[in-house]
This record gives C-alpha cells, structure tokens and sequence, in this order.
C-alpha cells in the first residue's frame, strides 16, 4: 500500500491551520476547495487536485464531486487499485450513484477487467440522473474492449447538455490514453476552439501531435501554451524534450546513412 494510499483522509497539521484560517474569514471552505481542486484538474495538476477533494472530503463526507473527482485523480495518477477502493467505499455511502459507480467503472476498466468494468457502467447508465462523465466512462469501456461504439458515447459526452470545454479534454485524455492519438486531437482542437486562453488543451494538443509525428506542430503547440501562461513551467519542458528527440533522431538517421554507404 502506497504512502499516498494511507494518507488519503488525512490533513497535515498546516493544511488544518489553512482551513481553520478560511474558515475564520467567512469563506465557504467546500466550495473554495472543490473550485480549487477543479482548477488544478484542468491544468493536470492530479497530485494537487487528488489533495484538494480530499480535503473538501475532510470538511464534509458528503460531496459527492469530491469522492468522484478523488478517484479520478486517482485513475490519472496510475494508481487504479486505489481509485476502485476509494470508489466502493464511496459507494457505500452514496448507493448505486451513477458517478460514482462510472468513476469505478474506469478504475476497472483500467486494470483490465472490462466484464465487471461493463457491468458497472451499465448500472451507471441506469441510475436516475445524467452527465456527461457517465458517457465517457462508458465510451472508455467499449474503446477497452474493441468495440466501435465507443465514438458515439464520447460525442453524446461532448453534446450533453452538461457538457462544457473541458468535457472535451477528458474525452481526449481517455483517447491519449489508449493511444488514439489522431481522435484525441480533434478533441482537443474543439477544447482550444471553446476555450482559446487555457494553455493545457494547447500543451495536450502538442503531446498528441508528437506522437503522431508532427513535430513542428508540436512545437507551435507548446509555444502558444507557454505564452498564455508564461510561469507555467510544462511547455518549456516539453519543448526541450522534442527537441532533445529531434536531435537524438538526426544523429541516428546520419548514423544509419553512413552505415548504409560503408
């Protein structure tokens, strides 16, 4: 069990203080953390948004965002034993919830166990109420298991009533994911289209366009995301890295050529 895991309900001594400060200047703590949380998510910050529920979690137990937006920090992070844990003890509160039996539904499907995968999100469908999340959890489990109609939950995700432009870069991150690189991108593009001034959509477009080959595209992706947010430290790094690549690739397309003429 990993040190994360353990300290998942628990608060540091400073963070308490934090909170009691919040708390003492009228704020509503909660919502302040869950705002938070959301914030950090949607610049894939998943350590920090993971800490942010779980302290929304410590100062009331019954947010259902918080559970659900915890285990998918959880899936983010890799950690997807822990997200199915933290997802049944959710679920033991909050009873055949729709989010949260789809949150455990990716967790499964992650670890690869798509039958019981497709079963929770079947219950999820099911369960009153909708949301976009419900949809692409649901296209996660069929594109898991090979299955074409997993394009057509993601579309029902991104035109959910619900849905707004960061819908579209959790469809992309599940595509990411699977190494649905050209799909992920066209995601994506909508993202930067509904939300131009946000630098991570333009940071995961360039990850997904490096994959794909398109280094000079790339590398206009990065740069546009560092310049909306010039002390954000991710594009610069990920544009050294490419070129860290490209140079590493000359060397060896130079080196095969000189071998091929000796």
């Amino acid at each position: 069990m990993s040190k994360r895991f353990t300290n998942l309900e628990f608060e540091s001594p400073r963070a308490e203080q934090r909170a009691t400060e919040q708390v003492r200047a009228g704020q509503d703590l909660p919502a302040t953390l869950l705002a938070r949380a959301r914030r950090a998510d949607e610049w894939g910050r998943f350590e920090e948004a993971l800490r942010l529920y779980t302290r929304a979690l410590g100062e009331d137990r019954a947010l259902v965002v918080a559970w659900v937006g915890q285990v998918q920090m959880l899936v983010q992070l890799d950690e997807c034993h822990e997200a199915r844990v933290w997802s049944e003890k959710a679920l033991q509160l909050f009873r055949n919830h729709g989010d949260l039996l789809a949150a455990e539904a990716q967790a499964v499907a992650r670890l690869r166990d798509l039958k019981t995968a497709r079963r929770l999100s079947d219950n999820a469908m099911q369960s009153a109420g909708d949301s976009p999340w419900r949809w692409v959890v649901r296209g996660e489990v069929l594109l898991a298991a090979g299955q074409r109609l997993a394009e057509s939950c993601f579309e029902k995700a991104v035109q959910s009533p619900a849905a707004d432009w960061f819908d579209h870069v959790v469809v992309a991150r599940v595509l990411q994911h699977y190494r649905r690189f050209a799909a992920a991108v066209r995601y994506v593009k909508q993202a930067v289209t509904l939300q131009p001034e946000h630098g991570y959509p333009w940071l995961l477009l360039g990850q997904c366009q490096v994959q794909l080959g398109l280094a000079s595209a790339a590398r206009d992706s990065f740069g546009h995301a560092g310049e909306l947010a010039p002390e954000w430290t991710e594009p610069r790094s990920a544009l050294d890295a490419l070129e860290r690549s490209s140079v590493l690739g000359g060397l060896l397309r130079r080196l095969l050529g000189w071998r091929r003429r000796s």
